[in-house]
C-alpha cells in the first residue's frame, strides 16, 4: 500500500463532488434553479437541497476520516515486531481507532476481546453511514410527497369552480399547471438527489469495508509472527540472544 493509495476515498469522493459542482453550476447558469424553486410554493425542493447538501458533506467527512484511517494503517505495517508488541493509543502520533483495534487485537490473548474489539472498528468505521442512507431515503420520500401535494393543489382548483365558463379556462389552466409544477418539480428534484447521495454513500461504504478487511487480515498475520517470535515462557526471541 502506498501513500498516495491511502487518500484514494477522499480524492474519488473529491472526483464525485467536483462533477456535483459542476452539474449545480450549469443548472444555476440555464436558470433552472430559478424555475425549480420559483414553481414550488411548498418549499419542498429547498428543504431537498439544504439536506443534499448537509448529508454530501458528511460523506466528505467520511471519506477524509477513512483516508485518515487507512494512513495510519500503511504507517503501522512499516513497525517492527517490537514496536507492534507495545503498539498501543499513546504509540505514533495521534489517536486512531485502526491503532487502537490492532493495540488490542495484537496484545489480548481473549477471543471474545478480539471479537469485540473487531465489531467496534466496524461500527466505528461505517456505523455513522447509517444516517446517510437513512437521509437518502428521507429526500426521495419527500420528493414522492411534493408529487402528492402537488396533484391536490391541482385538484382542488378544480373543486374551487361550481361552474366553468370560457373567462375561467385561463385562471384555472394556471392554477393546474402551478399544481403541476410542483408535483414533477419535487419528484425530479428527490430521484436526482437520492441517487447522488447513493453514490456517494456506496462509494464510502465499500472503502470502509476494504479498509475493515486490511485491518483485519494485517492483524490474523502479526498476530501469527508475534506467536512465532516468542520463545520459552512468552518471551521474544530477540531479548533470548
Amino acid at each position: 500500500m502506498s501513500t498516495q493509495y491511502t487518500y484514494t476515498t477522499f480524492l474519488y469522493w473529491l472526483l464525485l463532488a467536483g462533477l456535483i459542482v459542476f452539474f449545480l453550476f450549469l443548472s444555476w447558469d440555464l436558470h433552472l434553479f430559478h424555475t425549480i424553486f420559483a414553481q414550488d410554493i411548498t418549499r419542498i425542493s429547498s428543504l431537498i437541497f439544504i439536506l443534499f447538501i448537509a448529508v454530501s458533506v458528511h460523506c466528505g467527512y467520511r471519506s477524509w476520516f477513512i483516508a485518515s484511517q487507512s494512513l495510519m494503517l500503511f504507517k503501522i505495517k512499516k513497525l517492527s515486531l517490537d514496536d507492534l508488541r507495545l503498539l498501543s493509543e499513546d504509540s505514533l502520533e495521534g489517536r486512531s481507532v485502526i491503532k487502537g483495534f490492532l493495540g488490542k487485537v495484537l496484545n489480548s490473548h481473549s477471543e471474545p476481546d478480539k471479537t469485540l474489539a473487531t465489531e467496534v472498528l466496524a461500527e466505528s468505521l461505517r456505523g455513522t453511514h447509517q444516517v446517510g442512507w437513512f437521509m437518502a431515503g428521507v429526500v426521495i420520500k419527500l420528493g414522492l410527497l411534493g408529487t402528492v401535494v402537488g396533484f391536490v393543489l391541482m385538484l382542488s382548483s378544480i373543486s374551487a369552480f361550481e361552474q366553468l365558463d370560457i373567462s375561467d379556462i385561463k385562471e384555472l389552466m394556471q392554477q393546474m399547471t402551478q399544481g403541476m409544477g410542483v408535483a414533477m418539480n419535487t419528484t425530479m428534484v428527490g430521484l436526482i438527489a437520492s441517487m447522488s447521495l447513493g453514490i456517494q454513500l456506496l462509494l464510502v461504504d465499500r472503502c470502509a469495508d476494504r479498509l475493515l478487511l486490511e485491518a483485519i487480515d494485517f492483524s490474523l498475520s502479526t498476530a501469527d509472527l508475534l506467536v512465532d517470535d516468542r520463545g520459552e515462557g512468552g518471551v521474544p526471541l530477540s531479548a533470548q540472544k
